[in-house]
């Protein structure tokens, strides 16, 4: 859809996501934040685009005047088509030939249910391509559509004595759903999205106008490019809404619940959909409010977790913190803020854990942002912070680095911050109390071997505490920094306590002369919990509490913020969830 137009580049890139299947163009702090909320269905074709196509044509044939096995056949024939456009998405398969099935049977005089069909199609695809069984996508579609097939109707009966029916119906369909797909969904994400019923709810009616005005440009596309660019753009106002409703409720306050990781936490979750099908579906009045309490209680479970970690995050910090390890999982970020002014070095991996960090903080403005190499750990989530806040100064490695993250960081960068310098040695500037200094690499970073040893270390000084973040700086850069130390540790570092990020995430490649010259009282890992890199190494953990360092590592502690009081530094920590 080379005419493709929108009113935002996110809400353009949804319309052909949801058309035709193409979601290259949508960013990844979208992506990211439909995912959080259990929306990543609607980034590409399902098995409601399908439905929406089959209804919207067979209602336009229904105007003329032809019999009802000829409108059927073509129908079919619509239906394979918009298959061959958007190509065989196994979602795609399993609605388009359940519909089919459907479509042939009533072709033929015969009546067969939806569950049927919906059998029948999975016996075919599963033989002809036994590798479906292992495609998560192909697994969720069939799911929802037992959720919805089995539970939803059952479900919007009981829910209509108390709710408009169109909500009952509404409501009924997307629980049905998410109760049967969440046991899958947890492979792939071991936290629950708080607020993924509610998304659903108000994002679904939008799939039908975008399905359609984007399958009508497709089709007259060749013809009138200038229509389709104005159907497209009335698209986008609905994918508009739905990438707003994304990003307003990723960001809101306790946007997913934590819950058991591996065969327990599915399990558990698999009983907890298993008696709401009890609940739903016995005519056992006995047994339908023993279920009933169950779910009574797990419920309150799941609030009085949402809760507690609400209250947690409201109490955990000191208002007058200096340094926070935002946990982004196998990555860095670190805050340093000094009277009102904020720097951030790294992003992490991923967008939503940075942005999430950056919103609980309470954070708009990042004074400097220090991206500090090239690696995706440690600038993947660059759209999460630049969707929470705006940056005025960037500063990057000078380090010339050819992976495609490099250039699409850069171009990221002009595009958002007031000024984009390249690192260099000497480089120093003013952020509230602190001065801080560029230690590595020199301009141009001929002296490093790879994007590690090229990646930006920086030293934040003030009266009450020193910050120096070593990035991934391995031990012969360290070394570098030790000869050079003159120029910036002088005699030491006046007395005041140090706080240090530990380079590498805690790996074993540590200059230990330099961490025993230096003997900073707070040592801090950004980590992900069981990484396979086997982070932080007993090598480093050793030597850090060698020189009795004292060792907070977000991988077990969350988000740690540290403040400089009157009585010394104080740690405080978030804690996962």
């Amino acid at each position: 859809m080379s005419h493709l137009s929108g009113v935002s580049s996110d809400a353009k890139a949804l319309v052909a996501g949801l058309a035709i299947g193409d979601k290259s163009a949508l960013s990844s702090a979208t992506a990211e934040s439909m995912k959080v909320v259990s929306l990543t269905h609607l980034t590409a074709v399902s098995g409601a685009n399908c439905a929406i196509v089959i209804g919207a044509v067979y209602f336009l044939l229904a105007r003329f005047a032809l019999v009802r096995q000829v409108r059927l056949m073509l129908t079919l024939a619509a239906l394979l088509g918009y298959i061959l456009l958007v190509g065989p998405q196994p979602s795609v398969l399993r609605a388009g030939l359940m519909a089919a099935i459907v479509i042939s049977a009533r072709a033929l005089g015969r009546n067969t249910s939806a569950l049927s069909a919906l059998s029948l199609a999975v016996i075919i695809l599963l033989v002809s391509n036994p590798w479906l069984a292992g495609d998560y996508g192909f697994i969720l579609s069939v799911l929802a559509t037992i959720g919805i097939l089995v539970l939803a109707p059952g479900l919007a009966k009981r829910l209509e004595t108390r709710l408009p029916r169109w909500l009952a119906l509404s409501l009924s369909v997307s629980v049905a759903a998410q109760l049967l797909c969440t046991p899958v969904l947890l492979q792939l994400q071991p936290e629950l999205s708080t607020y993924s019923i509610v998304a659903n709810l108000l994002a679904e009616p939008l799939v039908a106008p975008v399905t359609v005005f984007g399958m009508m440009a497709c089709l007259i596309a060749p013809v009138f490019p200038f229509i389709t660019s104005a159907l497209t753009w009335l698209a986008s106002l609905a994918t508009y809404l739905i990438v707003y409703v994304a990003d307003f409720f990723a960001n809101a306050p306790v946007a997913t619940i934590s819950w058991p990781d591996g065969l327990v936490g599915t399990a558990l979750f698999a009983g907890i959909a298993a008696m709401a099908g009890v609940w739903v579906l016995s005519t056992n009045l006995v047994l339908r409010r023993v279920t009933a309490i169950f779910l009574g209680l797990v419920l309150s479970v799941i609030l009085g977790s949402c809760a507690s970690s609400q209250i947690r995050i409201g109490s955990w910090l000191n208002k007058d913190w200096s340094v926070i390890s935002c946990d982004v999982g196998q990555g860095d970020a670190t805050l340093i803020r000094s009277q009102g002014v904020v720097a951030l070095i790294d992003v992490g991996r991923k967008p939503h854990p940075i942005a999430r960090c950056l919103n609980e903080l309470g954070i708009k403005t990042i004074d400097l942002l220090v991206l500090t190499h090239f690696d995706m750990d440690h600038v993947g989530g660059l759209d999460g912070a630049l969707s929470a806040a705006s940056v005025k100064s960037a500063i990057i490695t000078s380090y010339r680095d050819d992976r495609p993250a490099a250039a699409i960081t850069y171009r990221k960068l002009r595009r958002a911050a007031n000024y984009l310098i390249e690192a260099g040695v000497g480089m120093t500037g003013q952020l509230g109390e602190f001065t801080w200094k560029v230690l590595s690499p020199h301009q141009g970073a001929a002296e490093a071997e790879d994007s590690n040893d090229g990646s930006v270390t920086i030293l934040f000084e003030s009266p009450v505490m020193d910050v120096l973040a070593l990035a991934d700086l391995g031990e012969e850069g360290q070394m570098r920094l030790a000869r050079e130390s003159a120029g910036w540790l002088g005699k030491g570092f006046g007395g005041v306590p140090l706080v240090v990020k530990v380079s590498h995430h805690g790996s074993a490649d540590q200059y230990p002369e330099l961490y025993e010259t230096l003997k900073p009282e707070i040592a801090l890992i950004s980590v992900g919990a069981h990484n396979e890199y086997g982070h932080p190494t007993r090598r480093t953990l050793n030597l850090l509490e060698g020189i009795g360092s004292h060792i907070y590592r977000t991988d077990q502690l969350g988000s740690i913020a540290v403040t400089s009081t009157s009585e010394g530094l104080r740690v405080t920590t978030r804690g996962h969830g």
